[in-house]
């Protein structure tokens, strides 16, 4: 059998160590509120799987569940409600308010009732257990107790399911009805940005330039590549326009960026940073800016226009792009592009003030503007993404996997 070299045992050492960190820790796991009156506190063993795409991530979890049930007085209608401690930390990005929904499935004195929950769903960091929104459903019973045992559980964050059965025993004891007044059920979180909104028109930035400007565009052919090392091709339509208010001064720029393409299939919700790396009047700038992301799965959102300066004579000034990239800090994704031919040919210098589109911030045109981008992907529209933060780590730790499989001696 052939060995591995010494940094190569290292090395898969490492990524098995870091995968079982992230499927095989099934302790961390939040408490429970102290159990009131009536209700009944069980520990149940889960066979739970998350899928991605057409990836499978299977993992235990050790759930504590607690039901409780209200029924008012001179009623049947149960209220029964079913808190969960928190799912083990297997997603490798952290939990920023992201929309989560979830359900369980219960038997209740032989009848079957779904209970349901939603919020918004926040954690410590990666790798960090995964709070489960409480869950509500009702009744009609006249009975003191209700014999209960677990059928199915499910939590969905962003359009990623996680599902889970019981492994053994599905009995949950036997929770008893308390007279007194339901809880109110927890509200269905909301959402700023509709999946399916088509993204507000950006204007040109020749329509931004001073009375005698005129901008510099062209296409440019960005060779990408993401941190976690994908690698994927952004052709961008990129615009720059610049303007000084009389002579000797610095000129003002700012260029407007075609969309990243993007089927992240999460919500992307937070800071994202730009650059873009230019040479004007052989000059070499870096325009920047900052989109505050708030985005749904699939959906397509504009860079934000990035700005800067550069000390550049005259009025007619050629143009070129050599590099641009994005930085989603929160979820540790970014890309560097770079272009091998980037001209845009020649800028003609305005006189008036050139605003940034800053999409749904009022701030004045600046190095920071307010938008959003998803993250790109390659070829056309039916291809599939080259990293949806979480979807793609999550595939990463599937291929990890495998290095940690023991295999068999072969046979000689």
């Amino acid at each position: 059998m052939r060995r591995l070299s010494s940094g190569r045992r290292h090395s898969v050492a490492a990524i098995c160590g870091v995968l079982g960190l992230v499927v095989g820790s099934v302790a961390a796991m939040g408490g429970s509120a102290t159990a009131a009156e009536g209700d009944v506190t069980t520990t149940i063993a889960l066979d739970c799987v998350t899928v991605v795409g057409t990836k499978s991530n299977p993992f235990v979890w050790n759930a504590q569940v607690t039901l409780s049930a209200v029924r008012p007085a001179a009623s049947t209608n149960v209220t029964v409600t079913a808190k969960v401690s928190d799912m083990p930390g297997i997603a490798p990005v952290q939990m920023l308010g992201f929309t989560g929904t979830d359900q369980v499935v219960l038997d209740l004195a032989g009848v079957s009732k779904t209970l349901t929950g939603s919020g918004k769903i926040t954690n410590a960091g990666a790798n960090e257990p995964v709070p489960m929104p409480p869950m509500q459903g009702s009744l009609d019973s006249s009975a003191a107790t209700l014999a209960a045992s677990l059928t199915s559980l499910q939590l969905i964050v962003s359009g990623i399911s996680t599902d889970c059965t019981p492994s053994g025993a599905p009995s949950l004891g036997t929770v008893t009805i308390v007279e007194g007044t339901p809880p109110t059920p927890t509200p269905t979180p909301t959402t700023t940005t509709s999946a399916t909104a088509t993204p507000t028109p950006k204007a040109s930035a020749t329509a931004k330039t001073g009375k005698s400007g005129q901008a510099a565009k062209g296409k440019v052919a960005f060779a990408c590549t993401l941190s976690i090392g994908s690698k994927f091709d952004y052709d961008a339509t990129v615009s720059v326009s610049g303007y000084r208010e009389k002579a000797g001064d610095d000129v003002s720029l700012v260029a407007t960026m075609s969309d990243l393409p993007g089927i992240a299939p999460v919500v992307i919700d937070g800071p994202m940073d730009f650059t873009l790396d230019l040479k004007v009047g052989g000059e070499k700038v870096t325009l920047k800016s900052t989109g505050d992301v708030n985005v749904q799965p699939k959906q397509v959102v504009p860079v934000t226009d990035l700005s800067g300066t550069v000390a550049a004579e005259g009025e007619e000034l050629a143009v070129s792009a050599s590099a641009f990239t994005f930085n989603f800090a929160s979820a540790g994704i970014g890309a560097d592009c770079k272009a091998a031919s980037g001209s845009l040919g020649e800028m003609t210098v305005g006189t008036d003030p050139i605003e940034a589109d800053s999409g749904s911030s009022s701030t004045p045109s600046s190095a920071t503007t307010t938008g959003g981008s998803t993250l790109p992907k390659t070829g056309g529209g039916d291809s599939m993404p080259v990293v949806a933060l979480w979807a793609l780590a999550l595939t990463l730790l599937g291929v990890a996997g495998l290095l940690c499989v023991p295999r068999t001696r072969r046979q000689h």
